[in-house]
Parts: C-alpha cells; sequence; structure tokens
C-alpha cells in the first residue's frame, strides 16, 4: 500500500511542478493590474499599458490554475502507466470525462431532484482536483491491467492498448454511480468542518 501511494505522490508531483509558474506570474499580474481583482475602486484603473501586460500574465497563469483537475488527470495518468504509457494518459482524460458529464449539477439534479435543494450537495459535482486524481488513477489502473488483453477475432480491433480507454469508461460510470451517493456527504462533512473552523477566529486560523 505504501508503495503504491509513494508511486502516487510522485506522479501527482509532475502536475504539481507546472503550478508555482503559474502562482508567479498571477502575483506579479494582481500586481501591476489590481483593478483586475478589485475593479476600478480605491483609485485602482483598469486601462494603461501596466494594467493590459498584468491582465495578461494574469490570464496566463489561470489557464493553468482553473485547469488544475485536468492536470491531474493526465500527470497521474502517465505517471502510473507502466513505463509512463501516454496511453494512461488518454484513459484518464477519458475516465475523467466520463465523471464530470455523469455528476455535473445539470445531470444529478435531474437524476436526483432532492439533490437541487442542497447547495453543498450540488457544489460537490463541480469539477475538482480530487475528480482529476481519482480519475488519474482509474485510466492508470485500466492500463495496467488490461493494456494486453486479447479479444475474439471479431473484436481484435479493439485487443490491447485500444480496449484500455473503453474499460476505463465503463469504470467510471460504476464509480459514478458510487460517487452519485457518497460524494456529496462526505462533500458536506467537509464544508461543516471548514465553517466550525471559520467560526473559530484567530485559533481557527
Amino acid at each position: 500500500m505504501m508503495k503504491y501511494l509513494q508511486k502516487l505522490g510522485k506522479a501527482l508531483m509532475l502536475p504539481v511542478a507546472c503550478l508555482p509558474i503559474c502562482g508567479i506570474l498571477m502575483g506579479i499580474g494582481y500586481a501591476l493590474a489590481p483593478a483586475a481583482m478589485a475593479g476600478e475602486v480605491n483609485g485602482y484603473v483598469a486601462s494603461g499599458t501596466a494594467y493590459t501586460i498584468g491582465f495578461f500574465l494574469i490570464k496566463a497563469g489561470s489557464a493553468l490554475i482553473d485547469n488544475m483537475a485536468l492536470l491531474f488527470v493526465i500527470g497521474v495518468g502517465v505517471g502510473m502507466a507502466e513505463k509512463h504509457d501516454g496511453t494512461g494518459g488518454l484513459a484518464a482524460l477519458a475516465s475523467w470525462l466520463m465523471i464530470t458529464n455523469l455528476l455535473s449539477t445539470a445531470v444529478v439534479t435531474t437524476i436526483m431532484p432532492s439533490i437541487a435543494k442542497n447547495a453543498d450537495a450540488t457544489l460537490a459535482f463541480d469539477s475538482n482536483p480530487f475528480i482529476g486524481i481519482l480519475a488519474g488513477v482509474i485510466g492508470s489502473m485500466c492500463y495496467n491491467k488490461f493494456k494486453d488483453t486479447k479479444l475474439p477475432d471479431w473484436l481484435s480491433f479493439f485487443s490491447g492498448k485500444r480496449c484500455v480507454a473503453i474499460i476505463a469508461g465503463v469504470v467510471s460510470i460504476i464509480v459514478s454511480v458510487v460517487l452519485l451517493f457518497v460524494w456529496p456527504v462526505v462533500f458536506t462533512a467537509l464544508i461543516t468542518v471548514g465553517q466550525s473552523i471559520a467560526k473559530m477566529g484567530a485559533v481557527g486560523a
């Protein structure tokens, strides 16, 4: 188990390595263009050369920050696949697309209307890094286990690596059904804990 977690940790380092430069770009951007965050208040002006450069840097950094889940999908999918094969990354991406679509707020509230009444629960189905890591694990595990699968002659086109993404999609459907019932409970518990800590003021901080 520890060996598996160490492998996961190493795989996570790949996408995490992309984040510092994004933070630096956004930090410089907000320093040059504070109005991008605060609006044209407190003397900040949303115009001029400094604002344009700062806004450009902010958008460059947020390109990855806003898509952090995808970084984890590809990083974990490739990093944990045997020989770091890109097929694991493709399977992970297929898994992530499947899970995020099936567990999107629009789909979930259609399947389970009662969820729509719980704002915390609906937030649980938005794209997040946890789902990215989970999809990466699913993609890499499916690759490692099924990359050498031999199918009957009439399905031979889908043998080997070609079947990995398909199997990852099927596994993702099953995982989505489980998360449909489990994740809102866990997410709501996390929200409750976070709010409790926030109410503790300086001690909580």
